[in-house]
């Protein structure tokens, strides 16, 4: 089973946190989990969103004044997890 996701990590947990009541005041359904010990960062907690695009929800973070450090995909599928960065348009 494939399962695909994206995550936004932060470099405080202030900015985590912010991100968390944007996005759920928006409507979306997310997670906070930890970040995965592939990407670096100085918070130690992301957001796990299951949206097919990536660019609506930075949009919404950066116009609230949060600082996201990074957004990937993951993709993980029997033993193989990849992680990509990926590009937003700033």
């Amino acid at each position: 089973m494939k399962e695909e996701y994206k995550l936004y990590v932060f470099n405080s947990t202030h900015h985590a946190l912010k991100a968390e009541q944007v996005l759920k005041d928006n409507g979306y359904q997310l997670m906070m989990v930890p970040i995965p010990t592939e990407i670096t960062a100085d918070c130690g907690t992301a957001i796990k969103l299951e949206v097919e695009s990536e660019q609506e929800a930075y949009d919404l973070l950066i116009g609230a004044k949060v600082e996201v450090a990074g957004c990937y995909q993951v993709i993980k599928g029997g033993c193989e997890k990849r992680i990509i960065k990926l590009v937003v348009d700033k």
